[in-house]
């Protein structure tokens, strides 16, 4: 196993994935569900990380709903490696909490921070820049951003502008770092797209933990004290109280502009890589990336489908068949309690649904 540099992955699990109902919901988020071919995205990304890293090494970060989850699904990795947060309080609180607890536990050690929803099919591609990105953060004591060439003008994705190529190992370009764009407009994008100096930002960044904690304590200095208190007391009688009393005190702030919006090329550099990378924020994006063809139709569980183009159906229930005759276009996704029928253009939306849900107090939904 791959564990000279004392590397630990922290895969971030906490996010909702509203877009993504009714399969994906409050008490079982996207990343749990079995989308593509009956996986999940984060068992994919725990096989895909095993193909070099021991479980061991693997840090899974969340709340506690999501805990039997991961324990469930991957039962190789210790009970132990989960941190759990108390509650959700955006994306800068739940790396400042990584860092400081992988601090504690291994005394400064590389952390990479990946996300539990993404899809990434050129595995070959994604270890050998993993292992660059280690080994070029202990060379030049920078953080090292893995970025990827946008595919199209995304307005949805962050950007990262970079400068002159540094050198190039076995067809992995390192570049100096210049900026980072984040969710540009439309003819913003476009440009960017269509640029050598632009890849997108897709969160995943090799760091060691103290520079981590160093830039929280230059930039985002309202967390500094509750996750100095919080390391502190982590690993002893202490550590849940602690926890819940101090997570909270930390505003809620994303990673992005908490820290990486201020990073300068003296503090980090960029790795290209061509990971086949996707976000699968969408039943669009999903149906996208699994199609091989704009046309074909992506269908799973018991569907009886005649003269259907370009949908997406899941039926979920063993014992109920959904049947489609004559539609194009449509998202229909069938669950225990509820069904979602909506034009394939206009899944970004779903999101609304939510919201009229918890406007009528419909809980039992969500």
């Amino acid at each position: 196993m791959s564990n000279s540099t004392n590397l630990k992955i922290a895969l971030f699990c906490g996010g909702a994935g509203t877009r993504m109902w009714p399969m994906s919901r409050k008490n079982l988020p996207k990343q749990f569900q079995p989308l593509i071919e009956n996986q999940s995205t984060f068992e994919m990304m725990i096989k895909r990380l095993k193909s070099k890293f021991s479980p061991q090494e693997i840090f899974p970060v969340t709340t506690r709903d999501n805990v039997g989850w991961i324990a469930k699904l991957t039962p190789e990795i210790p009970l132990e490696n989960i941190i759990v947060e108390p509650e959700m309080r955006d994306t800068a609180a739940a790396i400042g909490l990584a860092a400081i607890v992988l601090d504690k536990k291994f005394s400064n050690p590389n952390v990479l921070g990946l996300w539990s929803d993404h899809v990434v099919k050129n595995e070959k591609e994604f270890i050998k820049a993993i292992e660059l990105a280690d080994k070029t953060a202990h060379e030049l004591d920078k953080f090292v951003e893995i970025g990827v060439r946008p595919t199209f003008p995304s307005v949805a994705l962050g950007y990262l502008k970079v400068g002159k190529m540094i050198k190039n190992v076995n067809g992995l370009g390192i570049f100096e770092f210049v900026t980072q764009i984040e969710k540009p407009q439309f003819s913003e994008a476009k440009k960017f797209a269509e640029s050598w100096e632009y890849l997108w930002h897709i969160g995943y960044s090799l760091w060691s933990a103290k520079k981590m904690i160093r830039f929280f304590e230059k930039y985002f200095k309202e967390a500094v004290e509750p996750l100095n208190k919080i390391q502190k007391a982590w690993g002893t009688s202490k550590q849940e109280p602690v926890l819940t009393n101090e997570y909270s005190k930390i505003p809620k702030n994303s990673i992005d502009f908490a820290i990486n919006s201020k990073l300068t090329g003296h503090d980090q550099i960029v790795i290209s890589a061509d990971l086949g990378w996707r976000d699968v924020g969408t039943w669009k994006e999903l149906k996208d990336e699994m199609a091989t063809k704009p046309e074909d139709n992506i269908i799973q569980g018991e569907v009886l489908e005649i003269d259907v183009k370009d949908s997406l159906i899941y039926a979920t229930l063993k014992d109920k068949l959904v049947a489609a005759v004559g539609v194009k276009g449509l998202v229909i996704v069938d669950t225990r309690d509820a069904l979602l029928v909506c034009a394939k253009d206009k899944t970004n939306e779903v999101k609304k649904v939510i919201e009229h849900l918890k406007s009528q107090n419909k809980n039992d939904y969500l």
